[in-house]
């Protein structure tokens, strides 16, 4: 009866530890103890794994983190960190065939595994040594979204040639991106000559629309305008008490300026 008992026991644990459970957005891979890959995923739900292995692997979006890394840029000089995020998705029915044709090359964080990881990594890794190298390092830090969109369809590419529609690149985000201190220097005077450089042009347009404004009116001031001018300002003058007419027998000329008492 004890070893009843016991044999029924040790069934239901070894039936309680042979079972598990896919989560949603994931998809599992059964391996036989013999070692061959069911081709056709497991999908969300409760499965038993008896005489066979099961790994859950992540069919949501999948970040892929390329840390201190430093390329050589344009000019050849070498950035002293640049560190970004891909992210990526799988097919969820090429799960099985991605870890045949690469095995080994899969990740696996918290028992979750990720299909390719290394595989994604090696290539943005090598996309992204390649879109620096086009550009000269003080231009580096001005051209962060062109580089990350460069990085992104150049992984893509890549992986298109050999697995067409079966890996996704959703985005590349750029985290940090250092250069050299010396280089540092040159790009803050850089930015500073600029900033003085913009300043003397408005200076100069300023005087430039000053003179533009002088010459006009200079211009406009014809003989007739000038005595419209003057008489304008003796009648002022009169109406106020300020003047008189001296005679001098053919015409009346104003004499300003004169204290009437």
């Amino acid at each position: 009866m004890i070893t009843r008992k016991l044999i029924l026991g040790l069934g239901a644990a070894l039936l309680l530890t042979a079972c598990g459970a896919i989560e949603s957005g994931n998809v599992g891979v059964r391996t036989s103890f013999t070692g061959s890959v069911n081709t056709t995923e497991m999908q969300q739900g409760f499965y038993t794994h008896i005489l066979s292995q099961v790994q859950e692997f992540s069919t949501k979006e999948i970040t892929v983190g390329l840390m201190d890394m430093q390329p050589k840029a344009k000019d050849n000089l070498t950035l002293a960190d640049l560190d970004l995020e891909v992210y990526y998705t799988i097919d969820p029915s090429k799960v099985s065939e991605i870890k045949i044709k690469y095995s080994g090359r899969d990740r696996q964080t918290k028992g979750i595994w990720y299909p390719a990881y290394d595989l994604v990594r090696s290539v943005a890794r090598a996309a992204s040594y390649d879109a620096i190298s086009e550009y000269d390092s003080l231009t580096i830090h001005t051209q962060r979204d062109k580089i990350k969109e460069q990085i992104r369809v150049s992984t893509q590419t890549v992986l298109d040639k050999t697995d067409a529609g079966i890996f996704q690149i959703t985005k590349v985000i750029i985290r940090d991106v250092k250069t050299d201190p010396s280089i540092e220097q040159s790009i803050k005077l850089a930015v500073a000559r600029n900033k003085e450089l913009e300043a003397k042009s408005i200076e100069l347009e300023i005087a430039r629309k000053q003179v533009e404004i002088n010459e006009a009116l200079t211009m406009s001031l014809t003989p007739e305008i000038l005595e419209q001018k003057r008489l304008e300002v003796i009648e002022t003058a009169c109406a106020a008490g300020t003047c008189i007419l001296s005679m001098d027998g053919k015409s009346a000329t104003p004499v300003l300026n004169v204290n009437r008492r």
